[in-house]
């Protein structure tokens, strides 16, 4: 049968030394993770703008209609919207209501400056039309992360290049 002796287990001196190293290892970690995920994050965001954006160029292409990118730079939201055909001689555009292509809001580390794109008064947003031909409207999108770094998206007209750069 075991006997209990004093020696046996940890005195409290050894665990508070034990958890103070332990915290120490966090408090070195965690920012490092921290960065890597807001890094993440703004790649991700990054990536799905620049998606939605040849998405609308080529829904575009194969449905022989005009598409729009739409940016709200106060709210930080973005959407797709096509033409749905003319109502007393003006172009009707609705909101594409596709898998992937659904209106979404930034993170709120990232914001849009105003961008450099033609204006919807009515729907109080810019946006990059996309046209059947292939080609898109020259504009700028810039995206701010935490207010100093900067992500620039840049079409490239009627070739429907799209540029990323980073600032």
């Amino acid at each position: 049968m075991p006997t209990v002796n004093e020696k046996d287990g940890f005195s409290l001196l050894e665990m508070v030394v034990v958890l103070m190293i332990v915290m120490i290892m966090t408090a070195a970690v965690l920012p490092m993770y921290q960065g890597s995920l807001t890094w993440m994050r703004r790649d991700r965001v990054t990536r799905d703008l620049v998606a939605r954006m040849k998405y609308a160029q080529e829904r575009a292409i194969a449905d022989v209609t005009e598409y729009r990118f739409y940016l709200d730079h106060d709210r930080g939201s973005y959407w797709l919207m096509r033409q749905a055909g003319e109502k007393d001689g003006k172009d009707v555009f609705e909101e594409v209501n596709d898998a992937g292509a659904t209106r979404d809001r930034l993170p709120e580390s990232l914001e849009f400056e105003k961008p450099k794109a033609s204006l919807d008064k009515e729907r109080k947003a810019h946006y990059i039309a996309f046209y059947p031909g292939g080609a898109c409207d020259y504009a700028t999108i810039k995206l701010k992360y935490d207010k100093t770094e900067e992500i620039k998206i840049t079409t490239k007209g009627r070739l429907g290049q799209l540029d990323v750069e980073k600032d």
